[in-house]
């Protein structure tokens, strides 16, 4: 059998790895060649007595009915894990298990490890580690010193030492993991499927490469945890030796506690949420041992090294009195230093929420983050080992589930927009209980009876048993599907350096002297290429923070007012206030310089394009920050004008992106008359993505403006013409496919994949089809490289045998994506989907070993409403979860709509949902973080489905009747929207705020 498994699947590995089709005569020789090499192979092992059954979970693939290239490698990868854990003959008590998942997670954390300087908190990190000063609240003495050490690591820069600080962390984590487990049950499959189930889920991936105080808590988190059940296993241990040697005994268990005492201590005094953790540890200690605390000299020492670790936390008023570069809020006082070590200002968020529908509000957000995080099958597993914990080692399931559900209730009640981050300690705590409860399941599965009596195999020969290897191979498998998924948002935040550009580039060019008003968000790392890199010292950055209930945007105009007459200000937020003011605010790369009055002068970095429109109207010139773009990518274009008489009537400006099929890209912006002085300098900015489906090629990109004449919209004409050409822009296929509700990977003969399809009914009466294709990149077997598309290929959906649809396939390049739109009346019944090429020919489907199906694949439309809407190029609303049809004044309404990432997200959105009736005036309406505020879109990777709750109250003022539901997507910091990526809802007047769907007020 395994030579078998081993032959079909090379065979199939080989034929899949082709992109032309093969015929089945040559399969079953490929198949003969390989089972005979694999027989050879496998012969030559058996004389070294290596255990060659593993190669049977090769099955697994060899009989999965679709081609799956990720499912293949995955399943290469849990066998190679097995052999080695099956083949392995260390000595006892050697720790090689650990060692070879340390530095494998360390490597893979490495090569997904942020490039540089990060925002928000990551760079505050980077910088106070560097310079040894005082990081907000609680303070982070530990982390603050310990990083320190990592800066002087000749790898990279100051920021990517501290990013290699969390990998190390992450990578120690899972080795301690291992260990516990291994140590306690005696199960390496049961280790390596705990360390996999953590390292390869999407938080602790991402807090393990960026700079972060997370993964030093999950560090301590699994510590202290393993340090307990090795206390309790030489509790029970020993019991069983002879009476002279318990001193040697008690000293074993003294030492424990002793390092247990620490290492709390230190976690503790690192993050103070740990503190929770003395719960489970004392009922933990308490059900080991009743009487321990008749016997202080146990654990006296201890005690003696928990308060002992708290003398790290001195460096805070110590280095504060030293006046470090970085020390926003110096301790002076013993208050002070209370104060910020217990993060006292944070206490008003601590159970927050503690009505029962908020209680089952959150419950629900942290079912979806558990989904999210790992899946269905590895929750419900970890669910499951839980059994065995509860009915043969109950104190386990007492620290393990105990430590799980404190760190659970405590950050569902916490008010706080990182809740998926404040649960890796239950992340932690979860993959340990599996791996225990695991461990049993496999340990009781390898009993056999010899000679009548039942044994125990040792740690070597647990794996014989088929069936045991079998349950470890399926989980691994699970697991690396996981990782799989994650890695290419992860290659993707690997290259993204956009924090470091934005700050650099606003640095840069800043004016002598300038004040940069900034959020968070972006201060840190300003901060960090300021006083790490030495840039621009000479300009001032000052963080904006909230002042109670003020409201933001008179904070904002506050400072602005401070500074303005003075020196050049330049701000990183915009809100709806500022446009009240008299001040000019002009796009400073990706902020705003602010101009106290009118703007005489130009850039000079502009290219220079004058014409002259009717009404006064003069184009001065524009600035295109890229004239290459792939489809979802946004086009950022600054237009200078002015005028040279005052406007008689409000007038708006428009860019159009064109090509063959029309606009692919536009935005519109309103001038007010009152606001223009003739002579002064305008610039508009716009910024607006490509659509999901624009093909590639050549376009034009014009602008020109227009007004209400009464009858319709009327363009002002220049030179003959109602629009000036600016510049001519590129568009090329992308690399990243999109994200999609219905992935397929079915390939095709002539080397196209579909990757999936998604279906939109936002249009009544119509459905339209996204289809994701790529020619992927992937070597022939005979050495030769996938060659670009050279003749036409069209696309054809059919239904019930009737053609109602036909698209041409854009030419790809090798490695390169393209979504193709198809509109077709909608119905019930299902389409089939055949590709064929410019004379008719069709060009069939592979199916596994890329044997040639019959031509045309079935395609099921999902029943009932389909949204695939993209907002932004950076998700796509699909839909609401059970929209109510009706609901009374007075009441309050769960909205609750779903999103799916198309990409890594970096930016933080906020999302709108509300009800309006438009005719009345009406419209109320709730913003928030998403998912009550617990998963933020900074934490979002491609794939991601989050349904976000919002809770609307209806005034008892509200009229009745059909009210239509809005949803708005926004940023946090510019308040830019997102726009809807649909031209069809866009020429609807749906270009920003989409209203799909009804519910009915009444009284």
């Amino acid at each position: 059998m395994p030579s078998a498994s081993l032959g079909l699947y090379a065979s199939r590995l080989i034929a899949e790895g082709s992109a032309a089709p093969w015929r089945f005569r040559a399969i079953a020789l490929l198949a003969l060649g390989c089972i005979a090499l694999s027989l050879v192979l496998l012969v030559l092992l058996r004389r070294f007595r290596l255990r060659t059954w593993p190669l049977a979970l090769l099955l697994i693939y060899v009989l999965w009915p679709w081609a799956a290239p990720a499912l293949a490698w995955a399943g290469l990868l849990v066998v190679a894990c097995v052999l080695l854990a099956t083949n392995a003959r260390p000595p006892r008590g050697g720790f090689w298990l650990e060692g070879a998942v340390s530095l494998a997670s360390l490597a893979l954390y490495v090569c997904t490890l942020a490039p540089t300087v990060l925002p928000a908190d990551s760079g505050e990190f980077q910088l106070v580690s560097y310079v040894l000063g005082i990081a907000h609240p609680p303070g982070y003495p530990l982390y603050t010193l310990l990083g320190k050490l990592f800066t002087f690591l000749p790898l990279g820069d100051v920021a990517y030492r501290l990013n290699l600080f969390a990998a190390v962390c992450g990578a120690a984590t899972l080795g301690v993991i291992v260990y516990s487990v291994r140590r306690e049950t005696g199960s390496r499959g049961a280790a390596l499927v705990a360390a996999a189930t953590l390292g390869l889920g999407t938080t602790f991936w991402a807090q393990s490469t960026t700079a972060n105080i997370r993964s030093l808590t999950a560090l301590f988190t699994a510590l202290c945890l393993a340090l307990l059940l090795r206390w309790g296993e030489d509790r029970s241990a020993r019991r069983q030796v002879l009476i002279h040697d318990n001193c040697r005994g008690n000293q074993n268990l003294s030492g424990r506690l002793l390092a247990l005492g620490a290492c709390f201590g230190l976690g503790v005094g690192h993050h103070s949420s740990l503190l929770l953790f003395a719960l489970p540890f004392l009922a933990y200690l308490l059900a080991c041992e009743p009487r321990l605390p008749l016997r202080p000299r146990q654990w006296l020492p201890a005690f003696g090294a928990f308060l002992a670790s708290f003398l790290v936390l001195l460096y805070l008023p110590l280095r504060s009195l030293m006046g470090p570069s970085f020390d926003p809020a110096p301790i002076r006082s013993w208050g002070g230093f209370i104060s910020h070590v217990l993060a006292l200002g944070f206490r008003g968020d601590m159970l927050y929420f503690r009505t029962f529908p908020e209680l089952l509000a959150r419950l629900r957000v942290w079912l979806g983050i558990m989904g999210l995080e790992f899946g269905s099958v590895l929750s419900l597993t970890a669910l499951g080992a839980a059994l065995p914990l509860g009915a043969r080692r109950w104190r386990v399931l007492l620290l393990l589930g105990g430590s799980w559900a404190i760190n659970v209730l405590s950050a569902i009640t916490y008010r706080a927009p990182q809740t998926v981050e404040y649960l890796i300690p239950s992340y932690v705590a979860l993959a340990m209980l599996l791996g225990h409860g695991l461990g049993l399941v496999l340990r009781s599965r390898l009993r056999r009876p010899l000679g009548g009596q039942v044994l125990i195999h040792d740690n070597y020969s647990e794996n014989q048993n088929l069936s045991t290897g079998a349950l470890v191979g399926l989980l691994l498998l699970v697991a690396a599907l996981n990782g799989v998924a994650n890695y290419p948002s992860f290659q993707l935040l690997h290259k993204d350096t956009s924090a470091r550009d934005y700050a650099q580039a606003i640095l840069r060019d800043a004016p002598q002297g300038a004040v940069v008003l900034s959020n968070w968000h972006r201060a840190t790392p300003f901060w960090y290429l300021q006083q790490v890199e030495g840039l621009r010292p000479d300009v001032e950055v000052r963080y904006v923070y909230p002042q109670g209930a003020q409201p933001n945007d008179e904070v904002w105009l506050e400072r602005i007012a401070e500074d303005v007459a003075s020196r050049p200000v330049i701000v990183t937020n915009r809100y709806y206030a500022f446009e009240q003011t008299n001040y000019r605010w002009i796009p400073f790369h990706e902020a705003w310089l602010v101009h106290p009055g009118p703007l005489d002068a130009l850039p000079e970095q502009i290219e220079k394009q004058e014409a002259v429109f009717e009404r006064g109207i003069r184009v001065l010139g524009y600035q295109l920050e890229a004239s290459d773009l792939a489809p979802g990518e946004t086009l950022n274009l600054r237009v200078y004008w002015q005028l040279t008489e005052r406007l008689d009537q409000t007038y708006s400006s428009f860019v159009h992106l064109l090509g063959p099929q029309g606009a692919v890209g536009q935005g519109d912006l309103v001038h007010h008359a009152r606001d223009y002085l003739p002579g002064e300098v305008r610039v508009d900015t716009y910024r607006f993505p490509l659509l999901l489906h624009t093909p590639p090629g050549e376009y034009r990109l014009i602008t020109g403006f227009y007004y209400d004449a009464g009858s319709g919209l009327q363009r002002l004409s220049t030179q003959g013409a109602n629009y000036l050409l600016l510049a001519n822009v590129r568009v090329h296929s992308a690399r990243e496919s999109a994200a999609t509700l219905h992935p397929l990977n079915q390939r095709f003969a002539d080397g196209l994949m579909l990757r999936g399809v998604d279906y939109d009914r936002s249009v009544p009466g119509q459905m339209r089809l996204y289809l994701h294709w790529q020619r992927p990149e992937s070597p022939l077997v005979w050495g030769a490289w996938p060659k670009p598309q050279t003749q036409s290929v069209f696309i054809r959906l059919a239904r019930q045998g009737t053609l109602i649809a036909q698209a041409e396939m854009p030419s790809l390049e090798p490695g390169r994506t393209a979504t193709v739109a198809l509109d077709i009346p909608d119905g019930p019944e299902r389409l089939t989907l055949s590709l064929a090429s410019a004379d008719g020919q069709p060009v069939p489907p592979l199916g596994p070993w890329h044997l040639p199906s019959a031509p045309g694949l079935p395609l099921r439309p999902p029943r009932g409403e389909a949204h695939y809407i993209s907002l932004g190029g950076e998700m796509a609303f699909i839909g609401f979860e059970r929209l109510p049809g009706a609901v009374a004044v007075g009441q309050r309404v769960w909205l609750r709509p779903r999103f799916l990432a198309l990409r890594p997200l970096v930016a933080d959105y906020t999302v709108s949902v509300g009800l309006r009736q438009r005719e009345l005036s009406w419209e109320e309406k709730t913003d928030s973080t998403p998912a009550l505020g617990a998963i933020p879109t900074l934490k979002w990777v491609r794939g991601w489905l989050v349904e976000d709750a919002h809770l609307l109250a209806i005034a008892e003022d509200a009229p009745s009747g059909r009210a239509a539901v809005t949803l708005e997507v926004y940023d946090a910091v510019t308040l830019e929207p997102l726009r809807v990526l649909d031209e069809r809802l866009v020429a609807a007047g749906q270009g920003t705020q989409l209203e799909l769907g009804q519910v009915n007020i009444g009284r």
